[in-house]
């Protein structure tokens, strides 16, 4: 994780917490690692991304993750945010993923 925190302080405080690992690729020789705790997103986090993106997709994407962190993950999440903006993107695609978005569908006419 970014800073120290207590892991068994904020489990027992959130119900659905989860692990997102990121490998950030700076250039071909040089990567850092971010770890960040989230709640499962909310529905009505869900409608508020999905209002807000025709407007300004990189502003939804930001509000998205930033309204599911954990609080106690919020300046190390909004500092990354700052230096690294395209993080968001991938780690909504992951909150997305809790909500049943899948990468595996397939179509077949019968």
């Amino acid at each position: 994780m970014s800073n120290v925190i207590d892991l068994d302080a904020i489990k027992a405080k959130y119900e659905k917490l989860y692990t997102v690992d990121v490998t950030l690729e700076l250039d071909d020789d040089t990567t850092e690692k971010r770890s960040y705790l989230f709640r499962k997103p909310t529905m009505a986090s869900y409608d508020r991304f999905v209002k807000t993106s025709a407007n300004s997709p990189t502003k939804a994407t930001r509000a998205f993750v930033i309204d599911n962190i954990v609080p106690e993950q919020l300046d190390a999440l909004t500092a990354d945010i700052e230096e690294y903006p395209a993080i968001a993107m991938s780690l909504t695609d992951k909150l997305f993923a809790l909500l049943g978005l899948s990468k595996d569908i397939s179509v077949k006419k019968l």
